[in-house]
């Protein structure tokens, strides 16, 4: 789920055609990994697709190289980490710094949300912890969403996080 995702496809069978093509000239899917059904709650939609829907992706279309952007849960993690080599996935900055207190607790911070929401610190350290296994297939993939303050700071701001000029000393960090 990111911004437009209510425009995305959520019957796979429709575009297994270019799934198996894409697998088949060695090109990569690149999805944000969640599920958009407003009945799963906004802090399991992740886990909801690694469970439900990436199984679904792998088999229809064997051999597809899928990178799931922006990681956010011990699940979708552990998934990359045991998935073989055609799964990989990025994680920003911000899920690497934060969890989902930083964003609630005290008062919303307008700033620190985006999609996937930030989670649970368990899964924060279980980010942490999966990248210092040198795994090749987890890499830096920032959420550069630049959004004007006045639509960050309203009633129903924008999700996403701008870090693209100071990620490097962030990921550091």
């Amino acid at each position: 789920a990111t911004t437009n995702s209510d425009s995305g496809v959520t019957d796979y069978a429709k575009i297994e055609p270019a799934l198996r093509a894409m697998a088949a000239h060695g090109l990569v899917l690149c999805v944000h990994g969640e599920v958009t059904d407003p009945a799963v709650d906004v802090f399991d939609r992740e886990r909801v697709f690694v469970r439900t829907r990436l199984p679904q992706l792998i088999s229809m279309a064997p051999g597809l190289k899928i990178v799931l952007e922006h990681l956010s849960t011990k699940e979708a993690v552990e998934s990359v980490l045991h998935g073989g080599p055609n799964l990989a996935g990025t994680i920003t900055p911000q899920h690497l710094l934060a969890n989902r207190n930083a964003l609630l607790a005290g008062g919303i911070r307008p700033h620190l949300y985006c999609l996937p929401i930030l989670k649970t610190e368990e899964d924060r350290r279980a980010l942490l912890d999966a990248l210092r296994t040198g795994c090749p297939r987890l890499f830096l993939g920032t959420d550069s969403a630049p959004h004007a303050i006045g639509r960050k700071e309203t009633g129903c701001g924008c999700a996403g996080i701008f870090n693209a000029n100071a990620a490097l000393e962030l990921y550091a960090e």
